[in-house]
């Protein structure tokens, strides 16, 4: 995915870009309030069926409630419902589970029940395939199918031991979901985190750097029992690092987070790209303008890649300008493919309507970018407005910067509402997580998305926005 990996974290949360050819091709936003809980392995109890669909809710524990399809026969065998998270709750949607857990490793996934052996299409090493097969059969069957990644050839020899701790992981699971049928968290993946070292950083990336220390800290213990071949590439770039350069400046990654949420992309031949998402589908209209032949290819290109970038997901409608006969469409096609090839979420490219739009199917995990990063802003007109968590993030980043470069005090003015965000994890969180003091002054003046931050009593910095328009 990509040859460097930025994690940028704080207490309110962390945002990380995968980058590959010298910027960001991808974009992953947690925040602490709600962490991911893509991957987490529970206990349910159904709750009621849904009438006309084969679905119903159920409850996983902690109060949270999931949605559940494919319910038929849920308790047929008599043992307790055991269920995993595929997709975030988010914008009043709730966590999506499935009843067919599979248990990831960096090297491997288990899928319990099944029978097989399969390999990444990413491991392409003939004789790597033949050491695996050999090592996974002298090792004996796990009892399940296995599909063996592309990471297996950075360490083959980590692979039967995954193995064996992934069928381990499933027995222990079953006990204590039998034991105990209260709805509960069994297994806990790891949050963004371990999704990043586990599914997102590719073998071999060069530099996997992280500017806090805790999150640091829990990186290095994940890779060193998960991704061994990871644990080199992770550096921490705190400190006097951040003062001198914020870890998202790098390859302009703060820039093209913001232009991740704009509507629209202006191509160098001159096209552009309309997005818009909506709760059924994701439109993407292009007009080539004045651009000449070349922009077939280009504009395809450039919408597989916001795809990603901008984590789009479920149904993608793409409208190109005109139709332009079959072998322009070949053009297309061949181009929006060869764009997505590289991504890791499960993606279908479905082909043309008769109307002319292209449709792309792909596996939703959770909100896109711009719904993670951003709400609806309320009003007759709708529009959204920058997230209290992601303003957060933004304004400690700066005051970590502060104190980075020598400042021994700071004041922060805000509105009533940043200055509750501010204190959510705590009365004092902030100056301890810096370690000099810091004054959240109450300033109803200031408007959504905007505050102030003094150094020493004078003025440090000019007011700082939000980088979301309210359009």
């Amino acid at each position: 995915m990509g040859d460097e990996l930025l994690i940028s974290a704080s207490s309110y949360g962390m945002q990380a870009a995968a980058v590959a050819g010298g910027g960001p091709v991808s974009f992953f936003i947690e925040w602490a309030a709600k962490p991911s809980r893509i991957g987490d392995v529970h206990v349910a109890r159904p709750l009621g069926r849904m009438t006309g669909i084969d679905a119903c809710i159920v409850d996983i524990g902690a109060g949270e409630e999931a949605f559940l399809q494919g319910a038929r026969g849920l308790d047929a065998d008599g043992g307790p419902p055991i269920v995993q998270v595929v997709c975030d709750a988010y914008e009043g949607k709730r966590a999506r589970v499935t009843r067919r857990p599979t248990l990831a490793g960096r090297y491997a996934v288990f899928s319990p029940g099944g029978r097989g052996l399969t390999f990444s299409r990413r491991l392409r090493d003939p004789q790597i395939k033949r050491t695996l097969s050999a090592m996974l059969d002298e090792a004996g069957a796990p009892g399940g199918s296995l599909t063996i990644r592309g990471a297996a050839a950075v360490s083959p020899d980590a692979v039967p031991t995954e193995v064996a701790a992934l069928a381990a992981r499933r027995q222990e699971i079953e006990t204590a979901a039998r034991r105990d049928r209260t709805p509960r968290r069994l297994w806990h993946a790891g949050g963004l985190l371990g999704r990043l070292l586990r599914d997102v950083a590719a073998p071999g990336t060069a530099c996997i750097a992280i500017d806090d220390r805790a999150v640091h800290a829990r990186a290095k213990a994940l890779a060193a029992d998960e991704a061994p071949d990871l644990a080199p590439a992770i550096s921490y770039e705190g400190g006097a690092a951040v003062a001198a350069t914020p870890l998202f400046e790098r390859h302009d990654c703060a820039g093209r987070l913001q232009a991740a949420l704009a509507p629209e992309v202006t191509l160098p031949g001159g096209a552009r790209l309309t997005i818009e998402e909506t709760r059924a589908l994701t439109a993407i209209d292009v007009d080539t303008g004045q651009a000449t032949g070349a922009a077939t290819a280009e504009t395809a290109e450039a919408a597989g890649r916001e795809i990603v970038l901008r984590n789009l997901s479920g149904l993608i409608a793409i409208d190109f300008a005109g139709r332009g006969g079959s072998r322009r469409g070949e053009t297309q096609l061949k181009a929006l493919k060869g764009a997505l090839a590289a991504d890791r979420t499960p993606h279908r490219v479905l082909g043309v309507t008769a109307g002319g739009v292209v449709e792309v199917n792909r596996q939703r995990f959770g909100p896109s970018l711009r719904q993670a990063l951003t709400e609806p802003a309320g009003g007759p007109f709708g529009g959204r407005r920058l997230r209290l968590e992601a303003i957060a993030h933004e304004a400690v980043g700066a005051a970590r910067r502060e104190a980075a470069s020598g400042a021994r005090a700071l004041t922060l003015r805000a509105a009533p509402t940043l200055l509750e965000a501010l204190a959510a994890p705590g009365e004092d969180a902030l100056a301890r997580w810096l370690d000099i003091p810091v004054t959240l002054v109450s300033d109803p003046a200031q408007a959504h998305g905007r505050y102030v931050l003094e150094r020493s009593g004078a003025s440090a910095a000019a007011s700082h926005r939000g980088r979301c328009s309210t359009r």
